[in-house]
This record gives C-alpha cells, sequence and structure tokens, in this order.
C-alpha cells in the first residue's frame, strides 16, 4: 500500500531531480526513481536515527531527511550524495512528502486503528488489510484490560505502567477517553483467570504509584484473533457497568468471573422486586440495620463459621447469634442454614440492583 502510494509522487518528480532518490521506512525502501532498488534492506535501523524532522543526516552515499514518524514507523526520504545538493533535494521532498502526515496518522497509527476497531469504525474485510500494513500479527492470543480513572492527564508517560513487565513490547496501551486508558495484552491460550487477575492488580497498584490515581480494571476475555478483540474490549466496559452488584472492595473485575451478577443485571426491576416482597415478606430489607448487614457480609465471608466471624468483628459469639437471630427475627430467614443464606445473599444483590436502578 505505502509502495503505491510514494510511487505515483515518485514517478511525477523523477524528472525534474537528476538523482536516484526515494522513500524508505524501518526496514527497506518502499518506493524509488530507481524501481530496482524496491524492497532493498536498509543498511542501518532507522528507527535509530533521532534526527529532527528538519535535519538531514548520512548514512553510506546517501543523505536522508525523516518525515513521518509514531512509535511503530517511520519514513524518511533519501537522496543520493551528501552535498549540499543533495540535502536540498532531501529538503525539498520531506516538504512534499510531510502533507501527507494525516494519511499516515489514518494508515498507521496503531493507536487509532484498536480505536476504531472497538469502535466499529472499520469494515470487517479491511481489518486484517489495516493490521498487516502495521505489521500488528492477526492470530495472537490478546485480552483487553480497561483502567478507568476519576479523570486521565494528556501528560501521563502510559508507557511507565509497562516498565516492569518481562516482556514490554507484548503490550499496546493508550487513553481511549478522558476516564478510561485501554491495554491490550499478548497472553497464552491457556492463561488462566488467576494470572488474568493478577495482571489487573498489578496495573491498578502501577497507576496509582505512578499517577496518584488508582483505576478500577476491568479484564475482557482471550481472544485469539485480531477481528475478535472488539469483542474483548466490550466485555472489558460491560464488567465496570455491573460494579454497582458487587462488593464495594472490587478494584478488580474479570468478565469470566461475574457469576450471577451477570444474570441479575438481566432481570427486569419489576421480577426483582416481586422477589424482594417474596423473601422479606415479614418486612422491607431497609428495616435492618447497617450494623445488621455487616455482621451478615462478614459472616457470609466467614462460609458460615461463627466462630471465625465473632473472631473478625471482636465481638462476643453470644452477640453475634442475638444479631443472626433478630435477622431472622425480620425477614423469617436463618442465614445459619445454608439455603435461607442462598436467598438471602441474592437478595442482598438483587436489592443493589434495584436501588440503583431506580
Amino acid at each position: 500500500m505505502a509502495d503505491r502510494f510514494f510511487q505515483g509522487y515518485v514517478y511525477q518528480l523523477q524528472g525534474s531531480i537528476p538523482r536516484t532518490f526515494g522513500v524508505i521506512d524501518n526496514k527497506e525502501i518502499v518506493s524509488c526513481s530507481n524501481q530496482e532498488l524496491i524492497g532493498n534492506r536498509n543498511s542501518f535501523q532507522l528507527m535509530s536515527f533521532r534526527a529532527a524532522e528538519n535535519e538531514c543526516f548520512f548514512a553510506g552515499n546517501n543523505t536522508y531527511r525523516i518525515f513521518y514518524e509514531n512509535s511503530f514507523v517511520k519514513f524518511a526520504v533519501f537522496v543520493e550524495g551528501t552535498d549540499q545538493v543533495a540535502r536540498e533535494y532531501a529538503t525539498i521532498l520531506s516538504v512534499c512528502f510531510t502533507g501527507m502526515k494525516s494519511y499516515f496518522e489514518e494508515k498507521y497509527n496503531r493507536h487509532l486503528f484498536y480505536k476504531n476497531l472497538f469502535l466499529e469504525n472499520i469494515l470487517p474485510e479491511d481489518i486484517n488489510v489495516r493490521a498487516n500494513m502495521m505489521k500488528i500479527p492477526l492470530l495472537k492470543p490478546r485480552a483487553v484490560f480497561l483502567l478507568r480513572f476519576p479523570k486521565t492527564d494528556a501528560k501521563w508517560d502510559l508507557s511507565l505502567l509497562l516498565s516492569g513487565m518481562e516482556k514490554p513490547g507484548k503490550y499496546e496501551i493508550f487513553s481511549m477517553t478522558e476516564t478510561d486508558v485501554i491495554l491490550i495484552a499478548e497472553t497464552r491460550s491457556n492463561t488462566s483467570r488467576e494470572e488474568l487477575d493478577d495482571m489487573g492488580f498489578y496495573f491498578r497498584k502501577t497507576a496509582s504509584e505512578l499517577f496518584g490515581s488508582p483505576p478500577v480494571v476491568g479484564i475482557g476475555s482471550i481472544v485469539a484473533d485480531i477481528r475478535k478483540l472488539a469483542e474483548s474490549y466490550k466485555e472489558s466496559v460491560y464488567v465496570l457497568t455491573l460494579l454497582y452488584l458487587l462488593e464495594e472492595k472490587t478494584s478488580v473485575v474479570n468478565y469470566n468471573r461475574l457469576g450471577i451478577n451477570r444474570l441479575i443485571y438481566q432481570l427486569p426491576l419489576p421480577l426483582c422486586e416481586a422477589y424482594l416482597k417474596e423473601v422479606f415478606v415479614k418486612g422491607s430489607f431497609q428495616t435492618l440495620e447497617e450494623e445488621t448487614l455487616e455482621t451478615v457480609k462478614c459472616f457470609f465471608g466467614n462460609n458460615l463459621n461463627v466462630s471465625e466471624t465473632a473472631r473478625q468483628l471482636f465481638i462476643h459469639r453470644n452477640t453475634l447469634m442475638y444479631r443472626l437471630e433478630k435477622v431472622k427475627k425480620l425477614t423469617g430467614l436463618d442465614v445459619r442454614i445454608f439455603d435461607h443464606a442462598v436467598i438471602f445473599k441474592l437478595a442482598m444483590v438483587i436489592h443493589r440492583h434495584v436501588e440503583y436502578k431506580r
């Protein structure tokens, strides 16, 4: 694609420039007035040159001048010779090609490609073509991590989030919105949910240390095809919409760990309200004091173990039994019985859902 695009301009200019000239990218000559040279590998790494776009540099018998670069691709014009005339030709050519920057932002900006992919602004049949142009592997297991902050800052160096990773080149990171940062991680096809959770907690902890703002993290499923990556992104967004259903301490949510919350989120409010009326036939959920609810949560968190719950709450066993009896009196449910505990636990989540949706 790039060679055909540049070659049209080279054809128009070659009659006015009596020297061999053309365009190179990171690896090879992509267009040239001498067509036999097209495809020849560069004798140096263009990405290693940090010359400013308004400066020429020399390599071998040619003069070069960069006219476009981002984190992943760099283009430069080259002109045969290292004299003043060659520098002037290189300057003129770079000015001509610089006007194409918007084209390259669209065609070669990887982050813009991922954004358009997630927002479904790319036709399905164009995804592979665009990915190949940017040397993005098509078939690699990947998962999307969505880091949602109260607000991001343009001054943040997001690449620092990857500095502690074993293979930082296996990740893409960029801002999606004013609050959301997207991190795409290459994984193994058999990467476990626990490993993804650990990565999510690491990114959250590192972001908090770097930027002083701990995000909540949504994790999508692992997909093997880049055309499916938008699904992983949608899942990472979806899990953060369900945060209100989860315990307040939850900060990293994996799409494949939503459990019953996935079903509750889909329930219509009238059905939820009918369930609450059925469960709390002796009174309403609101009749339970905050202290009582916290006691029940701790009791559930300790697998209905009375002794361990009393120890964690720093209360006497008899005090705990009194509070649980109070729940039974108000609701008719004895949460010390497994079946009743399941019903009450479900009711707590459904109540949060109803209160949030009202």
